[in-house]
């Protein structure tokens, strides 16, 4: 009986040169509505490129035997801290796409910023669909965690959207809890030390 052979991903810290993938990623796993450039390019200063310019050394990327990214989870350990850095380097980019964009990232910030009371730091995660339920997400948490923990930070936040089942239950096996739901979010924590299996 032939052996089956378990797929792996490594994972890694994310490089300045993994951006162009994971900016696929983003785009790919998106629930937003990208009906032009500017949602896109809206989506990606988000969610994604100010991560990797601001809080790389908090980010890790599970990568193909090209050690091209296929998944990835970014975080801050001081969203406070990160969101001075947003508001100087990128929301002059954002205003360039339009008020409704503006006004769409002065209020995330303001959620982010109300959020960093029950956690100072925040993370999102994305991976391509080849790669969900096997397992990588699992990793890259473990990881996140790990990393966070030796580096002082005792817990992590994060929102998704409350009608995403599949989400909640994921983050929900990954230890976090949930400490509020209202207009379409669900704000969830963990702490970052990993219990003993």
């Amino acid at each position: 009986m032939a052996e089956e052979r378990k797929e792996i991903w490594p994972i890694r810290s994310c490089r300045k040169a993994d951006l162009e993938a994971m900016r696929e990623i983003c785009i790919e796993t998106s629930s937003l509505p990208l009906r032009n450039e500017n949602d896109r390019r809206f989506l990606l200063l988000m969610y994604c490129d100010p991560y990797v310019f601001l809080s790389m050394e908090n980010c890790f990327v599970a990568v193909d035997d090209r050690d091209r990214p296929v998944g990835y989870i970014l975080s801050v350990p001081d969203t406070r801290r990160f969101l001075r850095g947003f508001k100087k380097e990128v929301m002059p980019e954002i205003r360039d796409l339009g008020f409704s964009y503006a006004v769409k990232a002065k209020a995330n910030c303001a959620a982010a910023h109300l959020s960093a009371v029950l956690s100072p730091a925040h993370l999102h995660i994305d991976l391509t669909a080849s790669i969900r339920r096997k397992g990588v997400g699992t990793e890259l948490m473990k990881t996140l965690k790990a990393h966070l923990y030796e580096n002082g930070v005792t817990s992590v936040q994060l929102t998704c959207g409350s009608n995403n089942k599949a989400a909640v239950s994921f983050y929900k096996s990954n230890g976090f809890k949930t400490l509020f739901r209202g207009f379409g979010a669900c704000v969830m924590k963990s702490e970052t030390e990993l219990s003993p299996n």
